[in-house]
């Protein structure tokens, strides 16, 4: 599979790095696999291949898809990987058992998320300032 890269995130990169935002608050970071889009049937059945993932413009603004930015076999154990990838988390857990932090880059970009659900938008319409966020080394104390 090709690698999707942050500016092709949409609707379902963006919701569940909001949700592994919350399970960190209340789970330690354990994400609840009943509560993600999963293709393995041992895990979780009933995958269908319109449950996979959305990336930016496939909602057109007149209220229309485009089917050709729709990965018809991409999860969000996919998704958790792309997140992972693009430096925004880091699962310290297992495939199975996903346990996620959030990075720094992560975090200045939760930020950016939050303002813009706030702001009574969609995730699928969500684009990152790159401006905001830029990692600052923090220097070495030590020496």
């Amino acid at each position: 599979m090709n690698k999707i890269t942050i500016k092709q995130f949409g609707k379902d990169h963006w919701s569940l790095l909001l949700y592994i935002e919350t399970r960190i608050h209340d789970y330690e970071g354990v994400l609840g696999i009943y509560q993600m889009r999963i293709k393995n049937p041992t895990i979780r059945p009933g995958w269908k291949p319109e449950y996979g993932t959305r990336l930016f413009g496939y909602w057109n603004k007149d209220k229309t898809t485009n089917s050709l930015l729709q990965l018809h076999n991409h999860d969000d154990y996919d998704c958790l990987d792309d997140l992972e990838a693009e430096g925004l988390i880091e699962n310290i857990g297992t495939r199975l058992r996903p346990v996620c932090i959030v990075t720094e880059k992560g975090t200045k970009i939760l930020s950016q998320l939050l303002l813009h659900k706030q702001a009574g938008k969609n995730y699928s319409d969500f684009i990152p300032n790159k401006k905001e966020i830029t990692i600052e080394t923090i220097p070495d104390t030590k020496s």
